[in-house]
């Protein structure tokens, strides 16, 4: 297993970072020793605050805004960040917050075009640099609603996290003879400070009553599973279900 000292090394990407699961796994990340590149496309100032608290916490931290559905500002990104070790797949569209005036296509185009195809350029320009150093993680955060069906208006995003399994497939065997693996992550519900704003309490308390633990897990316990994808050189493209019994995989 991978050490600390060792992590410390290492620059660790992470999409969508700067609020939510994101802003936890970089956090973890962190405080493992990581050099955190904390991306987002809007609210640099959440973002700031992320770098911020790491920093405060003895750790290192910079902040990127980006696009990530922009292939030139991904392939941007790599080029100004320089070697970029650990690369966590995490931001996405909020499938609770789909404008009234959208379309169905436009909707689906939208999603696909952050969860997904942001996901494929953000590794594919990472795999770039990667090989040459012969060691890379890419996590990919998908959702055990990849396997479950979802409700009427998130069938762009549970495609979108099935989607991501492939991805974790394909980038695994182009990167096995490099010392480069990937990995899915698939959390159930998972407890941020934004879930209030998606879920009232009736909705909440209905979801945890599908959980066979009876709760949504915490950020912490999802970055745990993070951090064991990152550490272990042997495990390449797997998924990690994690959802307090919610789903169970084959």
């Amino acid at each position: 297993m991978m050490s600390q000292i060792q992590l410390s090394e290492k620059t660790a990407l992470v999409t969508g970072s700067s609020q939510g699961l994101g802003r936890g796994i970089a956090k973890q990340l962190a405080a493992s020793g990581c050099r955190v590149v904390v991306n987002c496309a809007h609210g640099l100032e959440k973002a700031e605050q992320v770098a911020a608290e790491i920093e405060q916490a003895g750790g290192k931290a910079v902040v990127y805004g980006t696009d990530i559905s922009d292939e030139d500002a991904v392939r941007r990104m790599f080029a100004e960040l320089g070697p970029v070790d650990i690369l966590v797949n995490n931001a996405r569209v909020d499938p609770y917050f789909r404008k009234p005036e959208m379309t169905p296509g436009q909707w689906w185009n939208r999603v696909l075009s952050v969860n997904l195809t942001g996901a494929f350029l953000c590794s594919h320009y990472f795999m770039e640099q990667a090989k040459s150093r012969g060691w890379g993680r890419i996590v990919n955060i998908s959702s055990v609603r990849a396997f479950l069906p979802v409700d009427p208006n998130m069938p762009s995003y549970g495609a979108s996290k099935a989607g991501m399994h492939a991805l974790s497939r394909y980038f695994a065997a182009q990167g096995a003879a490099f010392g480069v693996t990937a990995n899915t992550i698939a959390p159930g519900m998972v407890i941020t400070e934004n879930i209030d704003k998606r879920l009232t309490p009736e909705m909440k308390a209905a979801e945890s009553a599908k959980i066979p633990v009876g709760r949504g897990a915490s950020c912490e316990e999802i970055a745990d599973a993070v951090l064991f994808v990152v550490n272990n050189a042997y495990v390449t493209g797997e998924t990690i279900n994690i959802n307090g019994g919610m789903y169970y995989a084959p």
